[in-house]
C-alpha cells in the first residue's frame, strides 16, 4: 500500500502526459494544415475531445481522492449488513467475471453482522478491488469472504489465486503508451481511491499474500455497536 499510495501524484501526472500527448499532436496537426480533408479534420476534432474526457476523468479522480483525505468528502457511517453488500457486489460484478473466464466464490457471514460504514462506499471500494483483478487477465478463480477480526472489527478478503496479477507495481514508470479509448485508470489510481475511501470508513485496507501464494486484499472495517 505504501508503494500504492506514495507515488500517487508522480503516477497521476505520468498518466496525464498521454492523453494530453495525442490532444497536442492532434491540433497540431490540424493547425498545420496536414489533414487530407474536412472529414479527417473533424475525426480528429473528436478523437481530441474524446482525449480530453479521458485527462478529466484522471483530474476528477485525483480530486476526489484529495477531497476525502481532507475531509471535504466524507461517508454517511451508520450500521450496515455486510451479507447484504457482498450479494450486491456479486450481482454488479459478475458478468464482468464470466466474461474473462474467472470464477467469483462469495462466501457470506451470517445475516446479522453489522459493520460501520457507508454502504455505497464500501459496496464501491469491493467492486472496484474486483475490477482490477478482472482487468489483470483470463481465468483463475476470485474469493471474497469476511471473517471476524481482532478488536471489534471484521476483515472482507478477496483472494486472487493467479500467480500473475495486477497487484504489483513497477519499480520505474514506463514511457506513456499511445493514448486509446480503451484506456482505463491504472491499478495505482484505482487502489489509492479506494485505500482513501477504506480509511475515511475508519477502516484499513492491507495488500499480502497467502500461504500457497494467492494475492489477499483485506478490507478492516469496525463492527457496529451492539443495539
Amino acid at each position: 500500500m505504501a508503494s500504492f499510495k506514495g507515488g500517487f501524484l508522480m503516477r497521476t501526472a505520468h498518466e496525464l502526459r498521454s492523453p494530453l500527448n495525442k490532444i497536442i499532436s492532434l491540433q497540431q496537426m490540424i493547425i498545420e494544415g496536414l489533414c487530407d480533408d474536412v472529414e479527417e479534420e473533424r475525426q480528429f476534432v473528436a478523437d481530441a475531445y474524446a482525449a480530453s474526457m479521458q485527462m478529466l476523468a484522471y483530474l476528477d479522480l485525483m480530486i476526489r481522492v484529495s477531497k476525502i483525505e481532507m475531509g471535504r468528502l466524507t461517508p454517511q457511517l451508520q450500521p450496515v449488513a455486510l451479507a447484504e453488500v457482498l450479494t450486491q457486489v456479486q450481482d454488479l460484478t459478475q458478468v464482468q467475471v464470466a466474461d474473462r473466464n474467472l470464477r467469483l466464490q462469495v462466501a457470506l457471514p451470517p445475516a446479522d453482522v453489522m459493520v460501520m460504514a457507508d454502504a455505497a462506499w464500501l459496496r464501491n471500494a469491493l467492486t472496484t478491488l474486483i475490477e482490477i483483478a478482472v482487468a489483470g487477465g483470463d481465468r483463475g478463480t476470485l474469493s471474497l469472504a469476511a471473517a471476524p477480526a481482532a478488536e471489534q472489527t471484521y476483515a472482507i478478503a478477496l483472494t486472487d489465486d493467479r500467480a500473475t496479477t495486477p497487484w504489483q507495481e513497477p519499480i520505474e514508470l514506463p514511457n506513456p503508451a499511445e493514448f486509446t479509448l480503451d484506456d482505463t485508470l491504472s491499478t495505482s489510481l484505482r487502489m489509492s481511491l479506494v485505500d482513501a475511501m477504506v480509511a475515511s470508513m475508519y477502516g484499513r485496507l492491507t495488500v499480502g499474500s497467502t500461504a500457497d501464494e494467492a494475492t489477499q486484499l483485506q478490507i478492516t472495517l469496525p463492527l457496529a455497536p451492539s443495539q
